[in-house]
């Protein structure tokens, strides 16, 4: 069965590009080489990159390591441990579909619009910090016969902390003493500890011009998921738009978040491109606003819809994949008069 409209929206997008066809990720191997190992990414968010405030997401850090394709891991030369990893979460897929295991580590900070005030802020967003790892799972399907449209299936588990161990106070005011400017004063009213757990699972979908990966082309990429845990729980959906000169074969450009991380099976020489997206929430909970669960604490009435639009410029090698993006988030919780605007750096190395 086709699927029109997402077809036309990226023909839309490349109506300059050339004519709407698909294309599969196993391009020429003598252009585009393949991963041997997989992707190490590094992502950097704050409200001062373009933005200049200090409040609500006030800064996001993530290092996440993504293999690739675990059914090439069974080779001699690869240690026996991860060998055993890949067959055993083979046994979860089909024989023919990629798949891929992700790790990653890092730190969200939250504080209300005035860190100068010592005393609680009950109008405004409490402080709060969540830091976590995460493993995640993913199942590719290469592009169909019927139709093209390639698929993503991720299933991911977060694990961390909230509250003073995950250490929000230490890392904004030791960063804020070393660029010289004025540390957060109310801390001390910050959510407390409680250990968090979260399951996510998103399905991403890629429909693709005809020489996307070779030439000039674009992407239309929607995606849903679905998070559930004493930390976070949402429904989100959304879609990003991208075109460019050889657009990587992986699945857009995310902020930090559960299931955003993707990568090529093979990478091009050079690839440029310009972005667009969008990513929705309905929120039933949401621990940096609504308090701790078991414990009475800081904590202010959120709001139940919230959305991210983006847009930024990506470029990369074989090796490298460089990108910035601009974002604004819609109001979060009662009283909150503005929205909020971060910005977002990511650099990933491909091996």
């Amino acid at each position: 069965m086709s699927h029109p409209r997402p077809l036309a929206l990226a023909c839309i997008a490349s109506l300059v590009l050339g004519p709407c066809a698909f294309a599969d990720d196993v391009d020429d191997p003598v252009v585009h080489e393949r991963l041997r190992f997989g992707s190490l990414t590094l992502y950097s968010e704050n409200d001062k990159y373009f933005a200049g405030t200090d409040r609500h997401y006030t800064n996001g850090l993530k290092f996440s390591a993504l293999s690739t394709d675990l059914r090439s891991f069974t080779d001699p030369s690869v240690p026996a441990p991860v060998r055993g990893l890949s067959r055993l979460l083979g046994d979860l897929v089909q024989p023919d579909k990629p798949h891929k295991l992700g790790l990653s580590f890092g730190q969200n900070i939250y504080t209300p619009e005035d860190t100068q005030i010592t005393a609680y802020q009950p109008d405004d967003r409490p402080y709060a910090a969540w830091l976590y790892l995460g493993a995640a799972f993913h199942v590719y399907h290469p592009p169909a016969e019927v139709d093209g449209t390639a698929r993503l299936d991720v299933f991911e588990i977060t694990a961390g902390v909230v509250g003073p161990a995950a250490l929000g106070r230490e890392v904004q005011n030791e960063y804020h003493r070393f660029i010289g400017v004025e540390t957060a004063k109310g801390w001390d009213h910050q959510v407390r500890n409680e250990v968090g757990l979260n399951l996510v699972y998103e399905r991403k979908y890629r429909f693709s011009t005809d020489g996307a990966r070779t030439g000039w082309g674009a992407d239309f990429i929607p995606h849903a998921g679905l998070s559930i845990g004493n930390v976070f729980t949402y429904a989100n959906a959304g879609f990003e738009v991208r075109t460019g000169y050889r657009l990587p074969s992986d699945f857009g450009s995310n902020l930090i978040r559960p299931s955003g991380d993707s990568n090529s099976l093979r990478r091009p020489p050079f690839n440029i491109f310009l972005f667009a997206a969008t990513d929705g929430r309905a929120i039933a909970r949401d621990i940096t606003l609504d308090g701790n669960t078991f414990r009475e604490g800081p904590s202010i009435d959120k709001k139940n819809f919230v959305a991210d639009v983006y847009a930024g410029l990506g470029f990369g090698t074989r090796r490298w994949q460089f990108t910035y993006t601009q974002a604004y988030r819609t109001i979060e919780f009662e009283g909150q008069d503005r929205y909020s605007a971060f910005g977002s750096a990511s650099v990933s190395f491909f091996y």
